[in-house]
């Protein structure tokens, strides 16, 4: 079984992989400025890292939460991943301007943290649905 297989057939693999996302992306762009300025090397590529990072949680996000809402019908919990993946998204087309980084880093965080909080909801309902019983929603 392939690691791709197991997280499209298994709803809390793709939870854990969002989560991971999520937080890989909110750390990153939290240590970004730091590693910068140790490296400037790397200030050449943040943009590309950040649309990178944008377009795997948005694939992650919709590969967890939407069949997951299929299954419990919690309209709270892809509303929350769409309010986080918008202001990642937001974040990675905001044009540079002056104090940016901050706006940028800010919505990256808070987004990162939505996200996070929807694929633990979607976690928790997924394990313990309320419409299929105690069973998984698998």
């Amino acid at each position: 079984m392939t690691i791709m297989s197991q997280i499209v057939d298994r709803p809390d693999i793709r939870d854990v992989a969002g989560i991971s996302a999520s937080l890989l992306c909110v750390l990153h762009c939290l240590a970004a400025p730091f590693l910068i300025t140790v490296l400037p090397v790397l200030a050449a590529t943040e943009h590309e890292t950040h649309s990178v990072f944008a377009a795997l949680i948005v694939l992650i996000g919709m590969l967890a939460l939407v069949p997951g809402y299929c299954k419990h019908k919690k309209k709270a919990i892809p509303a929350a991943g769409a309010v986080g993946v918008a202001a990642i998204i937001a974040a990675a087309i905001l044009p540079e301007m002056e104090g940016g980084e901050t706006i940028e880093t800010l919505m990256v965080v808070a987004g990162g943290f939505m996200l996070i909080g929807a694929h633990l909801r979607n976690a928790y309902w997924c394990r313990f649905c309320r419409v299929c019983g105690k069973k998984p929603c698998a």
